[in-house]
């Protein structure tokens, strides 16, 4: 029988506020990055081309499409963009691109 052990602690971690349009905004960006993420998927699962409106929406979203990219690549580059619209609690140290990049790699591999 497998015990578990419950260390954490309540209220440990706070998020500055945000208002309406700010958060709207953010969530509106991550549900579309969502959704195109899905159909990436898709087309990575059929080995289908990708359609070129979803190539033109995450141009729009600011995901890099290089012209050979495959949807692998997209699915990775969407990961990296969607990391700009976290929330992250206050107080926090900023992202170290170089050590997320590394872990990733490792993951990888």
């Amino acid at each position: 029988m497998a015990t578990f052990v419950r260390n954490r602690v309540l209220n440990q971690l706070a998020w500055s506020p945000e208002d309406d349009e700010c958060r709207a905004k953010r969530r509106d960006a991550l549900c579309e990055l969502d959704g195109l993420l899905t159909q990436l998927e898709e087309v990575n699962l059929r080995g289908t081309r990708i359609p070129t409106r979803v190539l033109v929406a995450l141009r729009r979203r600011g995901v890099t499409v290089g012209p050979m990219a495959s949807a692998a690549e997209l699915i990775e580059a969407i990961f990296g963009v969607q990391e700009q619209y976290m929330r992250q609690p206050a107080g926090a140290p900023p992202a170290d691109r170089t050590a997320i990049a590394e872990l990733r790699g490792r993951l990888a591999s």
